[in-house]
């Protein structure tokens, strides 16, 4: 099977409320949508695949990939970076074979990935910065509405304020879920050491990012002698530039993500080397529509070292690129086993909501 063209539309859907606007750290009006490069690939057995990246085409694919042969994603790979495809379209192109390799063989791209090791997975639901009572009642939104019993906020703006949002969320949640916070790198070393041990005194376990991997030996105080367990995101991006991280003990658990890898087989490397250190890992959100939400099931449900909740805001969509919508149910959503990604497009709404 052959690729006859590959094509690329950047398509953007709204949030609602109580997801979006999402403010992340640094403020201003937010987050308004999820936006993404949704890929198709035509092939000459008439077998479509599709895919979701970021960003727009650099150059044009179909110079470096036409009449290429489908199934050679190591080779793709390659001829993209070296053609000057960036890793946030290229993960659109990558995710678009996988599909149509699935559909082509009549088989779920977790198969094709090693199998099926769980076909329910997790996710945490992310919000964006809100006030300490808003932020409590949208956590209880996100719990008595989708289920979600892992729950992610922003911070590293201002520890003190990080604080009595996390202070409100755990009033509110109790012992029913569990509180998540991203500072996305924004503490100082000192300022991490400091605000994490409070927020170990309140509860929280986990907390992604507090400082730089720059500064390893905070990170690793953070872990070992405060207690808190250290998602890392920052400089999450091939198996390569993870070892590092990993040599250096400063996560408990790494989040790669498709973009950023470069598509769904890079992250499987992520997670291959991050296993042999036994850490565990889980996807960063890109805030993503339904062809990613639905990769990211396939990479955990193939996948060991993806055992834990994943990062989302899809619940927030007023809408989506599929033509059926996946649903969450206690905050989690069953594999799409039909070939490919199980899913399927409608091309309608890529048209309305494209650019």
């Amino acid at each position: 099977m052959k690729i006859k063209r590959i094509t690329g539309t950047n398509v953007t859907i709204p949030y609602a409320s109580p997801v979006g606007p999402y403010v992340g750290r640094g403020g201003g009006s937010g987050t308004l949508g999820a936006a993404g490069l949704i890929v198709k690939i035509e092939t000459d057995a008439d077998v479509v695949g599709w895919g979701e990246g970021t960003g727009r085409f650099e150059t044009d694919p179909n110079a470096i990939l036409a009449g290429k042969d489908v199934a050679n994603i190591e080779g793709a790979i390659a001829a993209l970076e070296a053609g000057g495809i960036s890793k946030g379209s290229m993960s659109g192109i990558e995710m678009a074979l996988w599909d149509a390799i699935g559909k082509g063989a009549d088989l779920p791209v977790c198969k094709l990935l090693g199998g099926v090791v769980r076909e329910e997975v997790d996710f945490c639901a992310c919000m964006g910065l809100k006030a300490p009572s808003e932020s409590a009642a949208t956590a209880r939104e996100y719990m008595e509405r989708w289920g979600f019993r892992f729950l992610k906020t922003k911070a590293g703006d201002d520890s003190e304020q990080d604080l009595r949002i996390a202070e409100a969320i755990q009033a509110a949640v109790g012992d029913e879920a569990i509180l998540r916070p991203d500072a996305n790198s924004g503490y100082s070393p000192e300022e991490a050491e400091v605000t994490m041990r409070k927020m170990k005194d309140m509860g929280i376990r986990y907390f992604e990012d507090p400082c730089s991997p720059e500064y390893p030996d905070a990170l690793i105080r953070c872990r070992t002698e405060i207690g808190m367990g250290i998602l890392v995101n920052t400089g999450v991006s091939t198996a390569d530039a993870v070892v590092n991280l990993l040599a250096n003990e400063v996560a408990d658990m790494l989040m790669p993500d498709t973009p950023a890898a470069g598509g769904v087989l890079p992250v499987k490397k992520v997670a291959i080397v991050a296993e042999a250190y036994d850490v565990p890992c889980l996807m960063h959100c890109s805030h993503d529509l339904g062809l990613k939400t639905a990769a990211i099931t396939h990479i955990a449900a193939s996948t060991p070292n993806f055992s834990g909740p994943n990062d989302t805001c899809y619940h927030g969509l007023t809408d989506d690129v599929l033509a059926e919508p996946l649903q969450f149910e206690n905050g989690r959503i069953r594999v799409p086993l039909g070939p490919g990604l199980g899913v399927e497009v409608d091309e309608a709404k890529i048209e309305q909501y494209g650019s």
